[in-house]
């Protein structure tokens, strides 16, 4: 392939990262795969502080030592599909390598307090996350959060993210598309301006975990003891990288723990096709008990 063409045309993309990192490079060669890594497949390549990701007809990624950021771009790659693995999978290696849980989960402050909601992709977190934010809570991050545990306290680190929703959720929550940036061309999927981003490290005291069933009704249930710490786990953000990085792994197993004594937890059903505004209301209650 003709490394040196295509990669003209992204001299001047606008690839900037969530967080502060050391580099940020956009490469004209190919990217070097790693050399003994602990995870490997053909796409993906994991070690402790190593890490390569090709994703086929957009870039090849290098991540290394949470700092140092590599991109080529593909031959027939568009700056939003680049900047949308950067943003996501990508963000995830950095986090892990930095030792910081990244959570698959919105955030916002509410009445003072740091919330959380987690779930599959399709659950609502970020169409619940934009009802809430819309008059009641302030916007913290979408998707992917990132939270500090210490033996004191649990902290949500605000990120540089908007919130992203499908066109279907922006017609619900009767926002205007005004243009737009679209996540991927080809996905109707838009990133919400964010004007007001939250600066500061929030204490986080509950999180939803947020699914949906066929029944009519909405269900609840706060988690207690070892129930807590299995659902931390599933929640983690690209959980699958661990397996390249044992020893991160059982650093956050003590996280975990920790972070289980110092939130609630409750797990939310919804019916399939419930209202976004009639789940925050069902949220709300939950938050105000």
């Amino acid at each position: 392939m003709n490394t040196h063409t295509h990669t003209h045309t992204h001299t001047h993309m606008n690839l900037n990262f969530p967080i502060d990192i050391d580099t940020l490079a956009v490469s004209k060669e190919p990217i070097a795969k790693l050399l003994n890594p602990r995870l490997s497949n053909p796409h993906l390549q994991i070690d402790e502080n190593d890490f390569y990701l090709n994703v086929y007809d957009v870039a090849s990624y290098r991540v290394q030592n949470g700092n140092n950021v590599l991109i080529q771009p593909h031959e027939n790659s568009d700056e939003a599909s680049i900047r949308l693995f950067l943003n996501g999978s990508v963000l995830g290696a950095v986090l892990h390598q930095r030792g910081l849980i990244p959570f698959h989960g919105s955030t916002f402050l509410y009445e003072g307090k740091g919330v959380m909601i987690c779930g599959q992709s399709g659950a609502g977190k970020s169409s619940t996350t934009a009802a809430f934010c819309q008059k009641e809570a302030a916007f913290i991050n979408d998707d992917i959060t990132p939270i500090k545990i210490t033996k004191d306290a649990a902290t949500i680190i605000p990120i540089r993210t908007r919130i992203k929703l499908w066109d279907d959720s922006l017609e619900k929550l009767d926002i205007e598309n005004t243009k737009f940036d679209q996540i991927r061309p080809t996905l109707e999927k838009f990133y919400l301006p964010n004007d007001a981003a939250f600066q500061e490290e929030q204490e986080l005291h509950h999180i939803i975990i947020l699914g949906k069933h066929n029944e009519g009704e909405y269900k609840s249930n706060e988690l207690e003891g070892m129930a807590k710490f299995n659902t931390l786990r599933k929640q983690i953000y690209r959980k699958m990288y661990l397996k390249g990085m044992p020893e991160r792994e059982k650093t956050y197993f003590k996280q975990l723990f920790n972070l289980a004594n110092k939130v609630r937890i409750t797990k939310v059903i919804r019916p399939q096709k419930s209202s976004i505004y009639d789940t925050k209301e069902y949220i709300k209650t939950i938050l105000a008990s």
